[in-house]
């Protein structure tokens, strides 16, 4: 919801008198000065930088638990909400950013957990993208309601406290589901644990399918503990750390590549290329949103690989397309008003570039990293690895939000030849990530040490028996 009501709302008129307080907020070439609107932007993402941070998600996802840290994200969401729509000053709007960017720095890290170590393997891809499917639904909604609101005098307040409708959802019914299993077999409460996967799985799934997913949590938490002390030095030594440098630059570059800025900074982009920027907003926002929809069926069908690898190769083409047109296909001194395409077709050309780029994100690299960075670490050590990759995606956030708008101002479309280098980078990395799809989550370390060339097992089947096979939560040198 923030990403997609924020765009907007730096462009709307009356915030620019209560907020900004700028004498000529009446006139549309009026703006927010760049550092500024990167900084009202960039301060959520430090918001969810702190909350990301290792040692406190660690702290609130393994003694809280998960339920319980989605419930804490609920309330501290509510709170910032209220301190942005009735914020007065520019101090009192940020520090409600701030406030609201811890909330999801919390909920970034727990939620897509949660979906996974709840789902069984044959749909945790699926239902883990839901994560990703509700935020780029709210991400739509946010900006359609800024498209009717922004004109409005004092709408902008009306659109902030609209997002605190699916936070009350929230805090109404996550009392009524279940703690996660995973969680309850690393406290020691494996009769709970069992309990919940009856609810989860149904009565139609098989008894035996129960014990054995239950058996294989239980041996494997187990195997990770008698390898490992659970200290912090775990994490970056060993099978571990390897594992932790893989979530870490996926996340990195699900920013890198660019996406945000369009989601930021959307309007200032889309204006040069002479269309009305707050239409073609929401036009992007809804093909955000419809392009996830396809990532839910094929992120099992095909699987997350080839995700990665196809929807880095349509991001690169269309930024690089985009950045050449922008550069060589416009006339004017700079990035901004003043700088047209120099025809129409060029402007065209450069809006499809724009959305089939966000149609290529949406469908693959939008969900497909919160999955596999939720699926790749080993149980012992899950939520300090989550933490780790996931403060590495706000750190991306952050910069992408504070230096987008300088570097329209000072390269213009150069910008883009830039994010289409990290569209490369993301290629190649998509490219050799192994296939995690179908696997149980006790299986992973196999099959990263097959990828990694450490272990000559045969991940065909991914059920050997585990006398033979070493710990997944291992720190032993990968």
């Amino acid at each position: 919801l923030d990403i997609g009501y924020i765009a907007p709302i730096l462009e709307c008129p009356s915030f620019k008198r209560d907020v900004g307080h700028l004498a000529n907020w009446r006139s549309k070439a009026s703006q927010i000065p760049a550092g500024q609107a990167g900084f009202i932007v960039a301060i959520f993402s430090i918001g969810c930088i702190l909350t990301s941070f290792p040692p406190i998600s660690s702290f609130f996802l393994d003694e809280l638990g998960r339920r319980s840290s989605i419930l804490l994200g609920g309330v501290i969401f509510l709170a910032g909400c209220a301190l942005q729509a009735l914020s007065q000053s520019m101090i009192v709007f940020l520090l409600g950013r701030l406030v609201t960017g811890t909330s999801i720095g919390l909920l970034s890290n727990v939620v897509p957990l949660y979906q996974a170590e709840m789902a069984p393997a044959e749909l945790r891809g699926t239902l883990t993208s839901m994560y990703n499917m509700m935020i780029t639904t709210g991400i739509f909604v946010a900006a359609l309601l800024d498209e009717f609101l922004v004109d409005i005098d004092g709408g902008w307040r009306t659109a902030i406290l609209l997002q605190t409708i699916p936070a009350m959802v929230i805090l109404a019914c996550m009392p009524f589901l279940p703690r996660s299993p995973r969680w309850l077999v690393q406290q020691g409460r494996v009769e709970e644990a069992k309990a919940t996967l009856h609810t989860l799985r149904g009565d139609s799934y098989a008894e035996e399918k129960i014990v054995e997913e239950l058996n294989e949590i239980v041996e494997e938490y187990k195997l990770e503990c008698n390898n490992a002390t659970g200290s912090w030095k775990e994490v970056f030594t060993g099978r571990v750390f390897t594992l932790v440098c893989i979530g870490a630059w996926l996340q990195m570059l699900q920013q890198l590549v660019g996406m945000n800025a369009f989601m930021y900074f959307g309007p200032r982009v889309f204006k040069n290329l002479g269309f009305d920027a707050n239409l073609f907003q929401t036009l992007a926002n809804a093909v955000n949103m419809v392009f996830t929809l396809p990532a839910l069926y094929f992120i099992e069908y095909t699987g997350r690989r080839s995700l990665f690898v196809f929807g880095a190769l349509g991001m690169s083409i269309s930024t690089i397309t985009l950045g050449l047109l922008g550069i060589y296909g416009t006339v004017g001194s700079g990035f901004g008003d003043i700088l047209k395409p120099k025809s129409p077709w060029i402007g065209d050309v450069m809006a499809c570039m724009v959305l089939t780029f966000i149609a290529c994100f949406a469908s693959t690299w939008g969900p497909t990293v919160w999955v596999y960075c939720a699926e790749i670490f080993p149980l012992r050590h899950r939520a300090r690895c989550v933490g780790v990759s996931t403060m590495t995606n706000w750190i991306g956030n952050f910069l992408i939000a504070q230096f987008t708008p300088v570097l329209l101002s000072s390269i213009g479309f150069g910008t883009f030849l830039l994010f289409g280098i990290f569209c490369l980078n993301a290629l190649v990395l998509g490219w050799w990530l192994p296939e995690t799809s179908g696997v149980p989550l006790e299986q992973m370390g196999l099959l990263f040490d097959r990828r990694l060339g450490t272990d000559d097992a045969d991940v065909v089947n991914l059920r050997p028996e585990k006398d033979n096979v070493a710990s997944y939560g291992s720190t032993k040198a990968a």
